[in-house]
């Protein structure tokens, strides 16, 4: 027996996929990506000098104590 949600996430996929081939909503989408990708520039990359290190150092020691680094 297979799963009927699964048929129907399948079946919204390929809609989705065949709105999105269209030329009007992709270059929609390609520019709210745009969009999206300069505010993260803009707001959060000031703040990578501040995370980077900690986030190194945090990896050091789970790798001191046997733990898991990403």
């Amino acid at each position: 027996m297979s799963n009927p949600l699964r048929q129907v996430i399948a079946r919204l996929d390929q809609r989705l996929i065949a709105f999105f081939e269209r030329p009007g909503p992709r270059k929609v989408a390609e520019a709210l990506l745009w969009g999206a990708t300069q505010f993260e520039r803009l707001f959060f990359f000031p703040f990578r000098p501040f995370t980077a290190p900690a986030r190194f150092f945090l990896d050091q020691r789970a790798k001191a104590h046997g733990g898991k680094s990403r």
